[in-house]
C-alpha cells in the first residue's frame, strides 16, 4: 500500500465492528462465528478497511495474527468510535423515554431562590446524565429569555396578564404570602386587622417590580391601598434584614421566610380574616415544542412545587 495515498474517510461502523471482533477474538474464524458470517466475508471486510485507511492492520505471527503498530492505533480509535456509538444510542433512547436531555429554565427571584433548587437537585440526583441550568432574574427578563429561546420555559410569579400571542401560560400554584415583623417590634401584635395594616410601616420591593405589583394587588383586594412605605429594597433577603432591624413589616412568600420563622428571627403577623396568595405560572413560548425530557421535567416541577407548598403551608 502506498503511504502517500490519503485515507478514505468513508468507513462504515460495521467494518470497525468486524475489525474489533477479529482483534478481541484473536482471529478471523472465531470472529466469523460470533458475527454469524463466513470467514471470507470477515477477510473481505479487513481488506476493505486496510484499503480505505491505507495501512496494513495485521501481520502473521506464527500461525496466528498480530496487530501492526498502525493496526493497534486503528483498534484504539475504532474502540472509542464504537463506544461513542453505544453511548449515543443509549442517550437517544433515554431522550425518547424522557430520562435524559437538556433544559434551560428561567425563573423570577423568589421562585429560583426558595422553591426550585431542592426540586432540581433531587431530580438531578435521579438523572445523572441530565443537563439543567436555572437562570434567576426579574420576571421581565425571564419572559424575554423564554421568548427568544435562551430558556426552554420559565416558572415565574406574576399578577400580570401574559401576552397570549407570545406565551402559553399555565397557573400551577398560588404560593401564600406571609406578613412578618421583628420579634420585638411593638408597632404590631401577632395579628392585625385591615384597618391596622393601613397605618403600619412597610418594607417593600421597588415600585414597578413584579413582586411589588403582586403584593399591591393582593393587599388592594382586601382594601389596603397606598401603603406607608418605609424603605424599598430589591431582594427578599435584604427586606428580611430591614424587618429584623425594626424598620417595618413585610409581605413575603411564606416559603421565603420559613427558616426565619422557625428560628425565631422573624414572627408572623396574621391578617384577621384573610389569607393572601401570589400566582405562579409555568410559561413557554407559544408554539414551542418541548422535548420529552423537558416535558417530564415540567411535570416534576409542578408536582414538586405542589408538595413543597403543601408541606409548608
Amino acid at each position: 500500500m502506498s503511504s502517500s495515498t490519503t485515507p478514505d474517510n468513508r468507513i462504515s461502523l460495521h467494518k470497525l465492528e468486524v475489525f474489533c471482533s477479529v482483534v478481541e477474538r484473536g482471529g478471523v474464524r472465531l470472529a466469523a462465528e460470533d458475527l454469524f458470517v463466513s470467514q471470507p466475508v470477515v477477510s473481505a471486510h479487513l481488506r476493505s478497511l486496510e484499503e480505505r485507511l491505507n495501512v496494513k492492520l495485521f501481520q502473521r505471527d506464527g500461525r496466528g495474527m498480530k496487530l501492526t503498530e498502525a493496526g493497534a492505533e486503528v483498534h484504539q480509535w475504532a474502540t472509542e468510535v464504537l463506544r461513542g456509538r453505544i453511548e449515543l444510542d443509549r442517550s437517544l433512547r433515554d431522550i425518547s423515554r424522557g430520562v435524559s436531555g437538556r433544559a434551560s429554565i428561567g425563573s423570577s427571584m423568589s421562585v429560583g431562590n426558595y422553591v426550585l433548587p431542592q426540586i432540581l437537585v433531587d431530580f438531578r440526583r435521579e438523572h445523572p446524565h441530565a443537563s439543567i441550568s436555572l437562570n434567576q432574574s426579574t420576571v421581565e427578563i425571564a419572559l424575554e429569555r423564554t421568548l427568544d429561546g435562551r430558556s426552554d420555559f420559565a416558572v415565574v410569579a406574576t399578577d400580570a396578564v401574559l401576552d397570549a400571542n407570545s406565551f402559553e401560560a399555565e397557573l400551577i400554584a398560588q404560593p401564600p404570602f406571609c406578613l412578618v415583623a421583628a420579634p420585638d417590634d411593638e408597632q404590631v401584635g401577632d395579628s392585625a386587622s385591615v384597618a391596622e395594616l393601613r397605618g403600619l410601616p412597610f418594607v417593600c420591593p421597588p415600585a414597578g417590580a413584579a413582586i411589588r405589583r403582586s403584593q399591591d394587588s393582593a393587599l388592594a383586594a382586601i382594601g389596603v391601598v397606598d401603603r406607608r412605605v418605609e424603605i424599598e429594597l430589591g431582594s427578599a433577603e435584604s427586606m428580611k434584614v430591614a424587618v429584623q432591624g425594626g424598620l417595618g413589616v413585610a409581605l413575603l412568600w411564606r416559603e421565603s421566610v420559613r427558616r426565619e420563622l422557625e428560628s425565631g428571627l422573624l414572627r408572623e403577623v396574621r391578617i384577621t380574616g384573610h389569607l393572601l396568595h401570589d400566582k405562579l405560572y409555568l410559561v413557554q413560548r407559544r408554539g414551542k415544542r418541548l422535548t420529552a425530557f423537558q416535558s417530564m421535567l415540567t411535570k416534576v416541577l409542578r408536582d414538586g412545587i405542589h408538595e413543597l407548598l403543601r408541606q409548608h403551608q
